[in-house]
């Protein structure tokens, strides 16, 4: 396994996350006002949320684990193999949903669903980033 791919990633992680973190006081109603922001927060959290999925399906790979039979159980693997805690895994694996959601249902964006991630969900990004180097 070449630990500079997950590491690499892991850095673009805690890039995206940090410019998310910039708004995580922002009220409910100045985020909702806000459009360039609510871009700006949007975009790095599906990028943060693949980050996520790109570690965890390089693991996957290199490791020779079990391959998921949908994307949302990259996480479950993860945990069941220790790369990650099962609790945590259990956490995470909505966030491709949400990341899907992002992604192809823009028009359907939940302004306070987002707010609720940016002012108390970061954490599980860094939970990510520490259990993985963790199992390194």
């Amino acid at each position: 396994m070449d630990i500079r791919v997950i590491e690499e990633r892991l850095r673009r992680l805690n890039k995206c996350v940090g410019k998310v973190q910039n708004y995580s006081q922002m009220t409910l109603q100045d985020y909702q006002e806000d459009e360039n922001v609510q871009d700006i927060v949007e975009r790095n959290l599906q990028l943060s949320i693949q980050c996520c999925i790109d570690i965890g399906s390089y693991i996957i790979s290199r490791q020779r684990l079990k391959v998921p039979d949908d994307e949302e159980n990259v996480f479950v693997i993860l945990g069941e193999n220790q790369v990650i805690s099962n609790e945590l895994a259990q956490k995470v694996k909505g966030m491709i949903k949400f990341r899907n959601i992002l992604v192809h249902d823009y028009l359907e964006i939940d302004s306070i669903r987002v707010h609720k991630i940016i002012t108390n969900g970061l954490r599980d990004f860094d939970q990510f980033a520490k259990e993985v180097i963790g199992y390194l």
